[in-house]
């Protein structure tokens, strides 16, 4: 199969094509495919309008190379309906960059299981979820719907816009928190390089004539930006010791459109739009707060009212006076013009979205029911179905779509980012109108709006706040999630739940054992720990006595043994590491050498006993004793930032035992114990992820020892004992916790399981050593 494939208009024979190449595809994922199939299969099958499943077969795709999959789905003009694993593999191809086959495929298989299989055991799986040849096996899955991600940026953006060049290209732009202004293509490619301000974060962003475009900054600064060539053009306004707080074009009566700036003192500046210099134009004087402005074009008049939010308070300037409108309830966080004539919306703090009518200004025109749980961060306007429709966004990170004339609901909401939405735009490239958001999560997703209304509700999902497995398998397979909706309790292998009531959502989890009971610790914000005993029925009984004296909350827990007595082991922001006697629950020592945060802990056994070993903020690793109740040999500075993660190795008998942090700087150290104390070991891990927040260490066969660290976009597997690669499962998502278990009888240590647990959710599967 060489030479030139047919144009793209020549639907039928892509099609036919498409179906004789996947024929060719066979079930085991662990052959290579011909390399034309893994160039062009997916092409021929999007120019036949036959992009599916059926037609890209799963076991392709760890084999495929065009890395186009994501933007051939984007531009599709028909959704085909069997497309579960192309649609998890395009939520994946922009972090695989050079992962091997082996992990692409282990990663596919995990993030169709995220997407196709939420919460369902695997006694309930169809064997259509499985995939040959994949070194690892799902058990549970709770993770954010991955399918609208369109990109994940380094950095927090705060400011999106359309815009179209004057050659007719859809451009989006985005602002981020280090001042950097980004170009992207409709399918999320970049479309220029990006341009540096060098100055504060970019929070507002305005389209203006000839590809050109406005860019506010907490600086105070305004700049002019060429989006058709990249750059930078010039900086037209600073106000020093302010921030932008809006930017919009206003059109006063008789008068050119200006561009009009608001300061967080209140301060107003008005713009020649062609020259962009200062010009003398009347402006209401307004108290020295930040203001939000919007636009409205009155119903028998020309130009455009200045409407401005600040505080609890609308204004209206005419002019010549300045007016107010209304006053509400909750701090405005959003307002924005609506197409219909004299209208305009408000978003504010409670949740709550109004529009409002410059004809009545005592009530609002329509009112939306309370449906974010949480402040409303930013409107904008768009089209769903071909009706216009407002779309908010919130803290609580969900999307919602309104009617732009009734506030009524639209469909159900978009759910995905894992923390606050901080800015979205329409975006209607191609004729699909799609709403692009960003989220302090650093991630942009993008949803299709054709079809919103008929698309089926999906269940609410929460962002995952802590989760916790048992380590052994001694008790039963259960998974402890805390979310905003509260802490539940799942039986992995049967799907059961059970709500543990702990009050105040919790900071961290950990199960324990006390006198054969098992028992689930939670911390909580207010620094104390509580602990809930679960029966054998998975009844819960009242809970223990709680556990004080930290002045911060709890970032760690872990359990140890200190002969007979099972201890609790507590770490905190305020410093300290703390012991806790599970029987009398009284505090048994307090550790108080760490400069800053204690972020980890983790229990080290030797042939003497078990050692605590702690890591913090400070960038230090310290041994403690729970027998002297001291710290044991010095104390290591690791040369890694922050440690993140702490992680020990087994003891096996003639092998010194292993520690191994997990820092900021992106690096995996190894240290063993000796007579004397901790010694740097040869060994050093660097992954190219970003900041490494999670590491444990698993178990294997023939006394081997394996660690798994995660970073910004994935989880990494290493042999402990000479540094080797041996898996890659791209993620796509931070994880900010691993841990290894054993949670059935018939696990083995050439198959543990890992619990994988990050804001956008929690996996549990189990990894095949044997093959690794």
């Amino acid at each position: 199969m060489s030479g030139r494939h047919p144009g793209a208009h020549h639907g039928d024979i892509h099609r036919q094509i498409a179906g004789a190449l996947a024929a060719l595809v066979t079930d085991d994922a662990t052959i290579p495919p011909h390399p034309y199939l893994s160039r062009h299969l997916a092409q021929h099958a999007a120019y036949g309008n036959v992009l599916n499943d059926a037609h890209v077969p799963p076991a392709l795709l760890p084999w495929e190379s065009s890395a186009a999959v994501r933007r051939l789905l984007h531009h599709q003009d028909t959704p085909q309906a069997e497309q579960s694993w192309l649609t998890a593999w395009a939520a994946l191809e922009p972090f695989l960059n050079s992962t091997d086959p082996t992990s692409r495929l282990a990663s596919l298989h995990l993030a169709h299981h995220a997407a196709a299989f939420r919460r369902i055991p695997p006694s309930q799986l169809p064997t259509t979820s499985r995939l040959a040849g994949s070194r690892v096996s799902p058990l549970w899955s709770d993770c954010a719907p991955p399918d609208s991600i369109w990109s994940i940026t380094d950095h927090r953006i705060e400011a999106l816009a359309h815009v179209t060049t004057p050659a007719g290209r859809h451009v989006l732009v985005s602002g981020d928190e280090h001042g950097t202004v980004r170009f992207w293509r409709p399918d999320g490619t970049p479309a220029a390089t990006a341009v540096h301000t060098d100055g504060g974060a970019v929070q507002h962003l305005l389209p203006l004539q000839d590809g050109l475009l406005a860019a506010g900054s907490t600086d105070g600064t305004v700049r002019i930006v060429d989006t058709a060539r990249g750059r930078l053009i010039s900086q037209v306004h600073h106000r020093p010791r302010t921030w932008v707080s809006s930017l919009i074009l206003y059109t006063p009566a008789g008068h050119p459109p200006v561009l009009l700036a608001a300061h967080s003192d209140g301060h107003l500046a008005a713009l020649n739009t062609a020259t962009y210099r200062p010009i003398d134009l009347p402006l209401p004087v307004l108290p020295p707060a930040p203001a939000l402005l919007t636009g409205v074009a009155p119903p028998d008049a020309d130009g455009t009212l200045l409407v401005i939010a600040q505080d609890h308070t609308v204004s209206q300037w005419d002019g010549r006076s300045l007016t107010t409108r209304t006053h509400h309830n909750g701090q405005l966080r959003a307002i924005i013009a609506l197409p219909a004539t004299g209208h305009y919306a408000t978003g504010d703090e409670s949740g709550a979205l109004a529009i409002w009518d410059l004809s009545a200004p005592d009530s609002p025109a329509a009112q939306s029911p309370t449906l974010h749980a949480g402040a409303i961060t930013a409107l904008a306007t768009c089209t769903a179905d071909g009706h216009p429709a407002i779309a908010s966004a919130g803290t609580d990170g969900t999307v919602r779509l309104w009617h732009a004339n009734t506030a009524l609901p639209i469909g159900d909401a978009l759910q995905g980012h894992a923390l606050p939405v901080t800015a979205l735009t329409g975006f209607t490239p191609h004729g699909r109108a799609r709403l692009i958001t960003s989220s302090a999560d650093n991630t942009v997703r993008s949803w299709p709006l054709t079809g919103h209304t008929a698309r089926p509700a999906r269940p609410a999902w929460r962002r995952i706040n802590a989760a916790a497995m048992p380590a052994t398998h001694t008790h039963k397979p259960l998974l402890a999630v805390a979310t905003e909706d509260g802490l539940k309790v799942w039986n992995i292998h049967t799907g059961h739940s059970r709500t543990v009531p702990v009050g105040e959502m919790p900071t961290a989890l950990h199960w324990t054992c006390i006198d054969g009971t098992l028992v689930l610790a939670a911390a909580h914000s207010d620094a104390s720990i509580t602990l809930h005993p679960l029966l054998p029925d998975a009844a819960t009984a009242g809970p223990l006595p709680t556990l004080t004296g930290h002045a911060l909350p709890v970032t760690a827990l872990t359990t140890l043994t200190d002969q007979t007595t099972t201890l609790l082991a507590t770490g905190s922001a305020d410093g300290t590491v703390r012991l806790w006697n599970l029987l009398t629950h009284r505090q048994l020592a307090v550790f108080r050498d760490h400069r800053l945060s204690v972020r980890t802990l983790a229990v080290l056994d030797t042939a003497d006993g078990p050692l605590l070993a702690s890591g913090g903020t400070d960038g230090n690793l310290r041994l403690w004793d729970p027998v002297t109740r001291a710290q044991h040999g010095a104390t290591v500075r690791c040369g890694q930032h922050t440690i993140n993660a702490v992680a020990a190795g087994p003891h096996h008998q003639g092998i010194e035992p292993l520690i191994a942090t997990a820092g900021q700087d992106g690096t995996v150290r190894l240290w063993n114990l000796t007579s004397t104390g901790l010694t740097a070991n040869p060994v050093r891990l660097a992954p190219e992820d970003g900041p490494l927040t999670a590491l444990t260490c698993l178990h294997g066969p023939a006394q081997r020892t394996f660690l798994a660290a995660a970073g910004r976009s994935s989880i990494h597997l290493w042999d402990a004992a000479t540094g080797t690669p041996l898996l890659r499962l791209v993620t796509g998502q931070p994880t900010t916790s691993l841990s290894a278990h054993l949670p059935s009888p018939d696990t083995t240590p050439s198959s543990p399981c890992l619990m994988a647990v990050g804001d956008a959710g929690v996996r549990v599967f189990r990894l095949d050593l044997d093959q690794t």
